[in-house]
């Protein structure tokens, strides 16, 4: 576990923003939509959109992750309890915000993940979040899926 130089322990946030050229109703539905997962982050997906809804979400290299939508205001954000198991095999919960803003002929999607302890859980995260999201950007801006099956 990290620790602050107080021997507190540090929290690390991860924060993204991503201008993209679709109106907020359709970035929405890629979030909280099976179909509209699976076509640019998941290769399977059930979800009930609304506060206190279940998900199950599978990924190409076969991971799997069960979790709760904690907030879901359509077309402007969900946040989902996200759950990933640490390295002793106990499950860190985080949480998963996407704010939706309509801009300049599209839609500005910030993503906040926060509650990680662990620095490298965070930096793993920051960075697949990163590949995830600009591959949201290409599939609906041009309807190209960049992910590999050989991506992880």
């Amino acid at each position: 576990m990290d620790r602050a130089p107080s021997g507190r322990r540090m929290a690390f946030e991860a924060k993204q923003a991503y201008h993209i050229r679709a109106p907020p109703a359709t970035v929405f539905a890629a979030l909280t939509e099976p179909a509209g997962l699976v076509g640019w982050f998941l290769s399977a997906a059930t979800i009930e959109a609304r506060a206190g809804g279940a998900f199950a979400f599978d990924w190409l290299q076969g991971y799997h992750m069960d979790g709760r939508v904690l907030d879901c205001r359509p077309p402007r954000s969900v946040a989902f309890l996200w759950r990933d198991p640490g390295p002793d095999g106990a499950m860190i919960e985080t949480r998963v915000d996407f704010v939706l803003s309509a801009q300049e002929g599209g839609t500005l999607l910030e993503l906040k993940h926060s509650g990680f302890t662990d620095a490298a859980h965070f930096a793993e995260c920051s960075s697949r979040w990163a590949y995830y999201l600009m591959n949201l950007k290409s599939y609906l801006e041009h309807r190209t899926d960049l992910r590999s099956r050989n991506d992880w």
